[in-house]
């Protein structure tokens, strides 16, 4: 069938994917600059310029689960380096899965659509360390803490994720990944009328 995921598109996604995290890396270096408001809304950061990623992906694969297998992989990487939390992996994957049900029905989505799967998609993981801000703050920190992260850093980080802040990013990122979409468009809009 046709609606079904191939080994030819899981492997466009893994290739996306490794983009995208490079996209991301890069992306951290302005994140830096930015001290912990730049950590809480570094998913922006990256979907500001990463849109055409998630545009492509549609354009090329199209299909159930495109954005959720993505997203998966992107968790899978950043476990390897040592950065994997169970909070996070929940965040991101249920709106990935969102992101999916939203966009991914056909290979022609509209980009407005496109849009806002992408800013399901990289809110999911800006919501990694906002929920935990918010509903398990105590053992978030600790957790943290244990694998390395100073008291001080870890508070500053807190600061940006919880209460009114946390919705501030959450908007801050939906808003810049939307925007992103856009910038991708401008990017891929000759290659796509081909």
């Amino acid at each position: 069938m046709k609606d079904k995921i191939k080994l030819k598109d899981l492997v466009l996604i893994a290739l996306l994917t490794v983009i995208y995290f490079l996209i991301y890396m890069i992306g951290m270096l302005f994140v830096t600059l930015l001290g912990p408001l730049g950590h809480a809304i570094s998913p922006g950061i990256c979907a500001l310029f990463s849109g055409a990623i998630i545009i492509f992906m549609n354009r090329k694969v199209g299909k159930m689960w495109e954005y959720t297998i993505f997203t998966i992989l992107i968790m899978a990487t950043f476990s390897l380096l040592g950065g994997g939390y169970i909070p996070w992996y929940i965040t991101s994957i249920s709106m990935a899965v969102i992101a999916d049900i939203f966009a991914s029905k056909t290979n022609d989505t509209a980009i407005w659509k496109l849009g806002i799967a992408s800013g399901f998609i990289h809110v999911g993981q800006a919501c990694g360390a906002i929920i935990p801000s918010i509903f398990f703050l105590d053992r978030y920190r600790a957790h943290w803490i244990e694998r390395g992260m100073s008291p001080q850093d870890m508070d500053n980080m807190i600061k940006y994720t919880k209460g009114a802040m946390g919705f501030a990013a959450i908007v801050v990122v939906f808003v810049m990944a939307f925007i992103g979409i856009y910038l991708g468009h401008l990017i891929l809009r000759k290659h796509l009328d081909k």
